[in-house]
C-alpha cells in the first residue's frame, strides 16, 4: 500500500544522529511555518499520527553567516510575485531574507530530528525555511492542494515542478507492473475533476460560440501565477503565452479553430487581443464549462496548467509549454518555443501519448502520490520522506530540474 503517514523502522532510524544500531527512535517532531487556518488544518490532521505538530507563525531571524545565504536570499528575491520599488527598500527585502535565512537555519540545526513543513514552500519566507531545512540536513514535507477533490498534494521535495517525481515513464510502468497496480483505477477521479469557480462573473459575449469545428483548446492561467513566473520557461506572463498562440493559429489547418478559456479569476483581455491580431480561428469562450471543453477538443494546449494533467483523465493529447512534472515524453507533449507550438498548431492530429505509459503514471497519481484527506487513508503519508526507494519511485529524479 502506498500509504503515507505510519513511520517506519526506517524512518525514524533515518533521524538518528551517530547512533545508527539504536533500536529506540528519537521523537519526530514537525515543524509548520505560517499555514492559513483551513491549511493548517489539514496538515495538522495528516502530520499527528507520525508525530508532534509545532506551529510556527513568523521565521525567526538570524545573523550567523553560511555559505548559502547570499544565494538563498537572492533567489528567493529574484521570483518574488512583489518586487519592492527604490533602492532602499530592495536592500531592506534582501536583508530581511537573509536574516530570515540565517535564524531559520540555526534553529533547524539545533534540533535536527525537526522535520520542515510548508504549505507550497516555493515563495517568500516559506521557500527560505525549506531551503535553510535542506541546506542544514534536515528532513521536508510541501503541502499542496491537489488537483483532485478530497486529496491532497505531500511531497519531500516541493511541489508541481519541483516535486520528487521521476520525469520518463519507466519507473511508472514498472511499478505497475510490479505492483499489478489497477490500471483502470484512475477513471474514478473523472467525476471530482471540475472547473474553477470565478471570481466574479466574466463580462462579454451572452452565448458560448458553437463547438462544430475541430478545435485546440487553449485554458488559460491567472496572471501572475507562481507556475508561470518560476517554470513558465519563455512564457512567463499570460500575455506572452496569449501573443505566441495567436501567431501559431495561423498555421492552423483548414477548418480548425483554437478556442481560448481566461482564468476565471482574470480580467478579462483575450478579446481585444484576438481582434488586434486579425485571428479569425481563434475565437473566446469563458461560458463554456471548461472540461466540457476539455471533452469536445482535439488537443490541448497550456503553459502548465493543472487543466494540462486533468485533460488527460479525459483520454486527451496534451501539449505543455513551460515546465511541468506531468510533461512526461510518452505521456504529453512539449512546445517550448514559439516556433514549436507553430508546428504543433499546423498538425495538432499529430500529437499522440503511449497508453501504457499514461495509465501508469494516471494509476501512480490516484493510488499512491495524492493521498485522501479522509482517515484512515491519510495514514502513512512520511514513509516517502525517509525510505524514497521503498516505491522505486522516490530516489534521486531531480536532476536535470531545480527544486
Amino acid at each position: 500500500m502506498c500509504g503515507l503517514i505510519a513511520l517506519t523502522r526506517k524512518v525514524f532510524q533515518s533521524f538518528m544522529r551517530n547512533n545508527p544500531q539504536k533500536e529506540t527512535p528519537m521523537p519526530v517532531t514537525f515543524t509548520c511555518l505560517n499555514p492559513r487556518k483551513t491549511k493548517k488544518r489539514q496538515m495538522q490532521r495528516m502530520l499527528e499520527p507520525a508525530g508532534a505538530v509545532r506551529f510556527v507563525n513568523l521565521a525567526p531571524l538570524g545573523f550567523a553567516s553560511y555559505p548559502e545565504t547570499d544565494a538563498r536570499a537572492a533567489k528567493v528575491f529574484e521570483t518574488a510575485k512583489k518586487q519592492p520599488s527604490g533602492a532602499l527598500m530592495r536592500w531592506a527585502k534582501l536583508s530581511l531574507l537573509k536574516r530570515q535565512y540565517a535564524g531559520c537555519r540555526a534553529y533547524l540545526e539545533r534540533t535536527p530530528d525537526t522535520v520542515a513543513v510548508a504549505w507550497n514552500g516555493l515563495n517568500g519566507t516559506r521557500r527560505v525555511f525549506m531551503d535553510a531545512a535542506k541546506d542544514a540536513g534536515n528532513k521536508t514535507l510541501f503541502f499542496e492542494l491537489s488537483p483532485f477533490a478530497h486529496r491532497i498534494t505531500i511531497d519531500p521535495k516541493g511541489v508541481n515542478f519541483a516535486n520528487a517525481l521521476p520525469r520518463e515513464p519507466a519507473p511508472y510502468i514498472a511499478w505497475a507492473a510490479r505492483t499489478g497496480a489497477n490500471l483502470q483505477s484512475w477513471h474514478g477521479l473523472r467525476d471530482t475533476i471540475t472547473q474553477r469557480k470565478p471570481a466574479a462573473p466574466h463580462a462579454g459575449a451572452d452565448t458560448a460560440p458553437p463547438m462544430t469545428a475541430p478545435f485546440v483548446f487553449v485554458p488559460l492561467q491567472v496572471p501572475g501565477d507562481s507556475q508561470l513566473r518560476l517554470n513558465g520557461g519563455a512564457f512567463k506572463t499570460v500575455e506572452q503565452f496569449v501573443d505566441t498562440v495567436l501567431n501559431a493559429a495561423r498555421n492552423c489547418p483548414d477548418g480548425w479553430q483554437v478556442r481560448i478559456k481566461e482564468h476565471p479569476s482574470a480580467a478579462p483581455f483575450v478579446k481585444d487581443a484576438i481582434d488586434a491580431a486579425g485571428a479569425r480561428n481563434v475565437v473566446l469562450d469563458n461560458i463554456t464549462d471548461t472540461f466540457e471543453q476539455v471533452k469536445q477538443a482535439r488537443l490541448i494546449v497550456t503553459v502548465n496548467s493543472s487543466v494540462g494533467m486533468e485533460a488527460m483523465f479525459f483520454d486527451k493529447p496534451v501539449v505543455a509549454c513551460g515546465d511541468c512534472f506531468w510533461a512526461i515524453e510518452g505521456i504529453a507533449a512539449s512546445a517550448k518555443i514559439p516556433q514549436a507550438l507553430a508546428g504543433v498548431l499546423a498538425d495538432p492530429d499529430a500529437v499522440t501519448f503511449d497508453t501504457q505509459a499514461r495509465q501508469a503514471f494516471l494509476s501512480y497519481l490516484d493510488q499512491c502520490y495524492y493521498p485522501k484527506l479522509s482517515v484512515p487513508e491519510h495514514a502513512a503519508i512520511t514513509t516517502r520522506i525517509a525510505d524514497p526507494d521503498q516505491t522505486g519511485l522516490w530516489g534521486d529524479h531531480d536532476k536535470g530540474h531545480t527544486v
